[in-house]
């Protein structure tokens, strides 16, 4: 970690708002793209929610800077989980009743729902666990280590399960990464 977040987790802790600041900055965009892989509800929200949540209970948490990301996803990944299991439970409301609210242009949506829903398809083939690790190393950028501090698992499982994951997505995926109706970006 770098010495700014160092510096940042003193200053957070002595109730400083540029630590705070600086922590945010430093980790919200890798927080972010984690919410968007496990499909949130809204990913800028929870982001939000993930690091009020932090803050708060800053005085509770023992680590340093090494440390501070696997606790902040440690955060995010049972935020993720329980926003899953509330959407499970939620009863499904029927778009002509929901109002329309300010989007971004519809091919903005279009070209990002495709991407999405390219990866959700490749990703498919991966056991739960495997595809947890896999957002976990490569969409919130978190170590070996950190990986398997977030999940409770031993690093020589998690350096398994990601082993694993890229195996099966070598063998699984097609050659061509994009199917010809996606060329066209």
């Amino acid at each position: 970690m770098s010495a700014d977040l160092r510096d940042a987790l003193a200053l957070a802790r002595a109730g400083d708002e540029r630590g705070f600041s600086t922590i945010y900055a430093e980790l919200a965009a890798n927080v972010n793209r984690y919410a968007h892989s496990r499909n949130v509800e809204d990913p800028e929200q929870f982001t939000n929610d993930v690091f009020l949540s932090a803050f708060r209970s800053l005085d509770r948490f023992e680590g340093d800077e090494d440390r501070l990301r696997g606790w902040i996803f440690t955060i995010a990944r049972n935020r993720a989980i329980d926003d899953a299991r509330r959407r499970s439970r939620r009863p499904t409301i029927a778009d002509a009743d929901v109002p329309e609210e300010t989007t971004p242009g519809a091919d903005v949506v279009a070209l990002r729902d495709l991407e999405a829903d390219h990866v959700t398809d490749q990703l498919a083939v991966l056991t739960d666990e495997q595809r947890e690790v896999l957002m976990l190393r490569l969409v919130a950028g978190l170590t070996i280590a950190e990986v398997a501090d977030t999940v409770g698992r031993e690093i020589g499982a998690v350096k398994a399960l990601q082993r694993r994951a890229i195996r099966r997505l070598q063998k699984e995926l097609p050659d061509d990464p994009y199917p010809s109706d996606h060329h066209e970006r």
